[in-house]
């Protein structure tokens, strides 16, 4: 027996069943892109996703570096056609940042350029909210001092990470990127906002939920985690968490041609990036992102014929071999 499923959670879970077929929207690829534009899910990081839809846990990514755990959320926000808000850790974040901040700085500041009395402004009008208050009520955040924020004067606006987007569903997609960079008391910080996807705002004393017009699914919070350091059991007993491996040459060849569409329409290049991939998953010592490969693939298409053999051999040991390159230059030294 199923548990009844409303026709909007339905609707979430068809579109992420599909999301492997969604339109890519490939274009010159410079760097790592994080717009959601290309991204070639495996049946598992779909299943994994719908659990987190399902159940509201956060989605926990682990896996080495460069091997596409960030770029999911924002392939995820366009396939759900959710709004993409994103935090990145460092090892001086605080759970503080993803709720809210005040800006005590400029309310001092107003204070001592104000006339009349001189009175300091009210606390509310310099409360700055956090993606995690965006991601779960975007109405109350942008009320932040009174229609306008105190600082600028404009009204307030949810920030954009995604360029010519404009989302239309009821809902949000939050990444936490490189959780581990923090001690674990950042996550033991957001236990219960993240489990109970509510929270206090004790500098004013208002509660912050998801909003009445919200998918009740939102927000799907995807975390990523490099295995730098442990996360609490805690933390991740409260997560799906699946774990990301590195592609074979098969899955490498199949992302190539999503970023690089040429490739598929010419049996020459088609062929020297198979037997790229092959090398690249063969002769790696280290091991070689996602990420790296595509810049590998990225320079062949460009130089083609042009670069000979000791010039490739040169092109790899850059893009590839650096964590042993770095140790021989440190030798050297």
């Amino acid at each position: 027996m199923k548990n009844e499923v409303s026709p909007e959670l339905a609707a979430l879970l068809s579109a992420v069943t599909n999301m492997a077929d969604v339109p890519q929207r490939p274009h010159p690829r410079k760097g790592d892109q994080r717009d959601g534009s290309v991204y070639s899910p495996t049946p598992e990081i779909i299943t994994a996703v719908q659990v987190a839809l399902i159940t509201g846990r956060p989605l926990l990514l682990a896996g080495p570096p460069g091997c596409g755990k960030s770029s999911l959320a924002s392939f995820v926000a366009r396939t759900l056609d959710f709004a993409y808000l994103e935090f990145v850790v460092t090892d001086e974040s605080s759970p503080q940042d993803l709720l809210w901040n005040v800006d005590v700085i400029a309310r001092l500041r107003d204070a001592q350029l104000a006339t009349g009395d001189g009175q300091v402004p009210p606390l509310n009008d310099y409360v700055a909210p956090g993606p995690l208050w965006w991601a779960l009520d975007p109405d109350s955040a942008a009320r932040r001092g009174g229609d306008k924020n105190a600082t600028t004067g404009r009204p307030c606006r949810m920030p954009v990470y995604l360029k010519d987007y404009e989302p239309q569903g009821a809902g949000a997609v939050l990444l936490i990127d490189e959780i581990d960079k923090a001690e674990s008391s950042f996550c033991n910080g957001l236990l219960v906002p993240l489990g109970s996807r509510q929270f206090h705002v004790t500098d004013i004393n208002e509660p912050v939920e998801n909003g009445a017009d919200r998918a009740p699914e939102s927000p799907l919070v995807i975390i990523t985690t490099n295995g730098e350091r442990d996360l609490p059991d805690a933390f991740v007993r409260r997560c799906v968490v699946l774990a990301v491996e590195g592609p074979n040459a098969e899955r490498l060849e199949e992302i190539a041609k999503l970023h690089f569409p040429a490739i598929a329409a010419d049996a020459s290049l088609l062929e020297r990036v198979q037997l790229l991939a092959h090398r690249f998953t063969k002769s790696a010592k280290e091991h070689a992102s996602t990420a790296e490969f595509l810049d590998l693939v990225s320079v062949m298409l460009t130089l083609g014929a042009d670069a000979d053999l000791q010039q490739w051999q040169l092109i790899e040991r850059l893009v590839v071999e650096k964590p042993s390159l770095r140790r021989n230059l440190f030798a050297s030294w």
